[in-house]
């Protein structure tokens, strides 16, 4: 029998698939909903600034959050980006094929 290393993750989890990145990107969007949610106070004092403050932080979570295969919309969307970027076009052209 041989002994097969399972993988092991580097990178410090609060838990599983929710590190310091997603922690500080959740935080990021709390701000902003904040200053979204003083921002509406200016001009309305309904319940629609609670939503303000609310969703930013959730959407945030949610783009950062991985899926089944352990990556998130925001790694999937890096990696479409570089793929846009990329050469897409063969430089040498083969006869006969």
């Amino acid at each position: 029998m041989y002994l097969i290393p399972r993988n092991v993750k580097a990178r410090f989890e609060f838990f599983p698939g929710f590190g310091w990145f997603e922690l500080m990107s959740v935080v990021a969007g709390a701000i902003t909903g904040l200053l979204l949610y003083f921002a509406a106070g200016l001009f309305t004092h309904s319940f629609f600034r609670a939503v303000l403050f609310i969703i930013p932080p959730g959407l945030v979570y949610f783009v950062t959050r991985p899926g089944p295969d352990g990556q998130s919309l925001y790694t999937l969307i890096r990696l479409w980006r570089g793929w846009i970027k990329s050469q897409k076009r063969y430089l040498y052209i083969t006869k006969g094929g």
